[in-house]
C-alpha cells in the first residue's frame, strides 16, 4: 500500500514537474515585443522593442536623415510592463531634438495589427514642414497576441544595502558633505579669476570643514563653441578650474546652461574636467554616462551622488551617441535610484535637481511629487537648485528634502533674495542621514559669496566695518 501511494505521488508530482516545465516552455516561446510601423514621406521603417533592463542603451532609429525614433520597453520574464516611445526632429536647433514622447503602461490595449497599442501618432516637424506617423501593437514572437499581465507595485529598497552590513563592534562611518546651489564662473566672477582674485575666498575656511564639497556649476567651461540663441548664455575660461579644484570636490552639470554653446564645448568641459581630477555627475559623453552616479568611498561607506536636469532646453540632453545632460524623466530616475543600490552598492543615494520656477520662495507641486518619488524608489536625501533664490525645506518619510540652495557664486543680481544662498551641510552613515543644517551667504557685486553677517556687522557703516560687502536692494538682474 505505501508503495502504490509513493508511486501515485511519484506520478502526480512528475505530472507536475511536466505541466511547470510546458508552462515555462509556452512562457519562453511567447515572450512579448512591441512591434512598430513608422512612416515618413515614401518610407516605412519597422521598430521592435523588447524588455531590456538597460534602456539608457537603446539606439534610435533614423529616418531619412530627418527624424529619429526609438522604443524602450520594460518587464520582466518576457512580459512588457512599460513602453515609452520617443520622436526627434535631426534638422532643429540643437538636433536631435525630442519633438514627441509617449509612454505607456499595463495593461495594454490589446491586438496585433499595427496601430492596436498606440494609435497612429502624428508628429509634425515646423523646419521640414512635414510629419512622421507611428503606430505600434503588442506582439508574442510565436505570433498570438499578447494579453495584458497583471503588475505588482514595485517595493521601495530599504535604506541599508545588503553592502552595509557590519558588525556590532565595527565603528559606525560618518561622513560629512556640503553641497552648494548655482556656481557661475563666467562674467564678474570669471573676471576676478582673471585678476588673480577667488570668489570662494571668503567661505573657503569653512568648505575645508567638510570631506567632500559639491557644486552645481552652472556654465559651460570652455573655449570653442556658438552660443545658441537664449537669453542668456555662459561660458567661462579654463583658467577658472584651477580655482574651482581648490575648493569643490565633485560638479553636477545636469543644467539650462551647460550646453549653452553646443555640445562640442559641452564635451570640451567633461574633457577638460577629466584632466584636472575634478569628477563631475548628470552629463556624460553619452545617455548612459550621463545617468550613471559618480560613487565616493569613505571609511567603507559608499556615497552615490546622481544629478538631473528638468529645465528647458531638453536638447541639452544627451543621447545615445552624443553627449549631454541627463534629463529627469520619472521612470529613469526611479530606475537610476534603484540601480545605485543594486548595481553599484551604493549605501547612500542622493539626487541633485536642477528644477523649480525661477525667483519663487516655494517649491512647486511638481518640485514635491518628485523629491517623495524619488525618498520612495530609495534616495536618501533631495537636494535641489535653479529657481536662484532659497526655498523651502521638509522632511519627508524622515529624509530631508532640500528644494533650493539659490545662488552661490553668481554675478547679475541686486535683488537680495537672488544674493542670498544656502550651504547645506549634511553628515550621513550607513542608516541615512544623521544630521543636516542650512548656513547663509551673501553674494556681492562680483557674484562673491561672504557668510551672513553676525548681528553686531548688519547695517551699511557696519559691514563695512566688519569687511563685508553692504547689502544692496532693487529689482533682480536676471
Amino acid at each position: 500500500m505505501a508503495r502504490r501511494v509513493s508511486k501515485v505521488w511519484a506520478l502526480a508530482l512528475a505530472a507536475a514537474l511536466a505541466g511547470v516545465c510546458a508552462a515555462a516552455s509556452t512562457s519562453a516561446s511567447a515572450a512579448e515585443h512591441v512591434h512598430c510601423e513608422v512612416r515618413y514621406a515614401s518610407q516605412m521603417v519597422q521598430v521592435a522593442a523588447r524588455p531590456t533592463d538597460e534602456p539608457l542603451r537603446v539606439p534610435s532609429v533614423t529616418i531619412d536623415q530627418r527624424f529619429a525614433f526609438k522604443a524602450v520597453a520594460r518587464g520582466t520574464a518576457g512580459h512588457i510592463t512599460q513602453l515609452s516611445l520617443y520622436a526627434y526632429d535631426l534638422e532643429a536647433e540643437g538636433a536631435p531634438a525630442l519633438v514627441h514622447q509617449q509612454r505607456l503602461s499595463a495593461p495594454f490595449a490589446t491586438g496585433t495589427e499595427v496601430p492596436a497599442l498606440t494609435g497612429w501618432q502624428h508628429v509634425h516637424s515646423s523646419v521640414l514642414g512635414r510629419e512622421l506617423v507611428y503606430g505600434c501593437a503588442l506582439r508574442t514572437d510565436d505570433g498570438v497576441m499578447a494579453t495584458a499581465q497583471p503588475t505588482m507595485p514595485a517595493q521601495p529598497p530599504t535604506t541599508a544595502s545588503p553592502q552595509s552590513a557590519q558588525r556590532p563592534d565595527a565603528p559606525s562611518p560618518a561622513v560629512r558633505l556640503v553641497f552648494l546651489g548655482d556656481v557661475m564662473l563666467a562674467d564678474g566672477p570669471g573676471r576676478l579669476i582673471a585678476r588673480g582674485g577667488d570668489p570662494f575666498a571668503h567661505v573657503a575656511e569653512r568648505l575645508k570643514q567638510a570631506d567632500v564639497r559639491i557644486a552645481n556649476l552652472e556654465c559651460v567651461v570652455a573655449r570653442g563653441g556658438k552660443a545658441l540663441d537664449k537669453p542668456w548664455t555662459f561660458r567661462a575660461h579654463p583658467r577658472v578650474l584651477d580655482v574651482l579644484r581648490r575648493h569643490v570636490d565633485v560638479v553636477s552639470v545636469a543644467n539650462n546652461h551647460s550646453g549653452d554653446f553646443g555640445r562640442a564645448a559641452f564635451a570640451e568641459m567633461l574633457q577638460r574636467l577629466d584632466a584636472i581630477g575634478l569628477p563631475h555627475m548628470g552629463g556624460g559623453r553619452d545617455l548612459a554616462s550621463a545617468h550613471a552616479p559618480h560613487l565616493i568611498v569613505r571609511d567603507g561607506l559608499k556615497i552615490a551622488l546622481l544629478g538631473y536636469d528638468e529645465f528647458f532646453p531638453r536638447h541639452f540632453e544627451a543621447g545615445h551617441d552624443h553627449p549631454g545632460v541627463a534629463w529627469s524623466e520619472d521612470e529613469q530616475v526611479v530606475d537610476d535610484i534603484r540601480r545605485a543600490r543594486s548595481v553599484h552598492g551604493a549605501d547612500i543615494v542622493i539626487p541633485f535637481m536642477h528644477w523649480g520656477q525661477e525667483h519663487e520662495p516655494l517649491a512647486n507641486a511638481r518640485q514635491r511629487q518628485l523629491a517623495r518619488l524619488m525618498i520612495d524608489a530609495g534616495a536618501d536625501a533631495v537636494v535641489g537648485t535653479h529657481p536662484h533664490v532659497v526655498q523651502d525645506t521638509e522632511t519627508y518619510r524622515g529624509k530631508p528634502i532640500v528644494y533650493s540652495l539659490g545662488n552661490f557664486v553668481f554675478d547679475g543680481f541686486s535683488s537680495l533674495d537672488n544674493r542670498t544662498g544656502w550651504m547645506l551641510f549634511m553628515t550621513v552613515g550607513r542608516e541615512g542621514v544623521r544630521q543636516w543644517h542650512t548656513e547663509a551667504v551673501r553674494t556681492d557685486v562680483d557674484g562673491t559669496p561672504w557668510p551672513v553677517p553676525a548681528p553686531h556687522c548688519q547695517g551699511r557703516a557696519q559691514a563695512v566695518l566688519c569687511g563685508l560687502p553692504p547689502a544692496a536692494s532693487g529689482a533682480q538682474g536676471r
